[in-house]
């Protein structure tokens, strides 16, 4: 497609998806039709049960985007209405799925699902979308708990699933796993961060443009709570025992499962909070703060540990 030159409009690819902004219905028949001859000699069509032309001002969904210019005159973009209904299909799934797991399973299968849609979401007008899933999540959980817990009050059932666990919020109906602090976030306490607009003509596929991409990914701020933020600010970034980058800058992710799988590889897997003291020399100053390591590296120090013990006691 980047061979392709259309005059006088502007068009956005992703894989096999593609939106072309034009001036007028007329010329979106005919850049349609320039494009139609582009694709025949090598085996492809447009999917016309897919492709039509539309109006800005009636709005268009794009990779579970929806964009529309409103009557003031604004141009937003918020998470389509197809994008929402199957996020709120595959929660009320996964819960029913869920039922006799305990509260533990529930976060661990939950909490990266509904982290990775939000973090795809976060840069458009979403804040309203968060706040009504909030809502929905708050049902979802506990009804999955009054289920679980049949023979128990309503009472009983709020004092063991439902808390005050994000101590820097009053919100005390926050779901969760009392024994390990544990907690499912919710979506409406996320920061709207806006998509830093890209350098006109610059395109992800120019070899000497490869800095300013680097550069740009190592800006984007991880969405992570704002705690872990804060740690990872004040690290620089670099595990505290091995001295590497905790997270590798990298092409975040393009989806909503993208996110979720990032949750789990990299943060789930691949960082831990080190609540121990450490001391790289004898007499180095004491600090009682957290640290963030490698899972690596922690396993490593307390593999180590625990065999220095063993040959103390021997």
């Amino acid at each position: 497609m980047t061979h392709v030159k259309l005059t006088d409009s502007r068009y956005t690819r992703y894989a096999d998806d593609l939106v072309v902004c034009c001036h007028s219905r007329q010329q979106a028949e005919q850049v349609k039709a320039q494009l139609a001859r582009w694709l025949g000699p090598r085996g492809l069509a447009f999917n016309d049960a897919k492709t039509r032309s539309v109006l800005l001002f009636e709005g268009f969904d794009f990779l579970g985007f929806n964009l529309r210019r409103y009557p003031n005159g604004k141009l937003l973009i918020k998470p389509g209405a197809m994008a929402i209904k199957r996020f709120r299909r595959r929660l009320a799934k996964e819960f029913r799925a869920l039922r006799g797991s305990n509260v533990a399973a529930v976060l661990a299968k939950i909490v990266p699902i509904v982290r990775g849609w939000v973090a795809y979401y976060r840069t458009v007008v979403s804040s309203r979308v968060f706040h009504v899933l909030s809502d929905y999540l708050w049902r979802l959980t506990y009804k999955w708990a009054c289920w679980s817990h049949q023979n128990k009050p309503k009472r009983w059932i709020a004092d063991r699933y439902f808390r005050r666990f994000e101590k820097s919020r009053s919100d005390r109906w926050v779901f969760g796993d009392k024994d390990t602090g544990a907690y499912l976030p919710k979506p409406a306490w996320t920061d709207i961060v806006r998509h830093t607009l890209v350098k006109g003509g610059a395109s992800p596929d120019d070899p000497a443009l490869a800095g300013y991409w680097a550069q740009r990914r190592q800006k984007v701020k991880p969405p992570l709570d704002s705690y872990t933020v804060r740690l990872l600010s004040r690290q620089d970034g670099r595990c505290s025992l091995c001295g590497e980058n905790l997270l590798t800058p990298d092409q975040p992710p393009q989806s909503p499962q993208g996110w979720e799988h990032w949750f789990l590889g990299v943060v789930k897997k691949a960082i831990k909070a080190d609540y121990l003291v450490r001391h790289d020399a004898p007499g180095a100053a004491r600090s009682q703060r957290t640290h963030l390591v490698h899972a690596t590296c922690h396993r490593h120090i307390t593999r180590s540990a625990g065999n220095t013990v063993m040959q103390q006691t021997a």
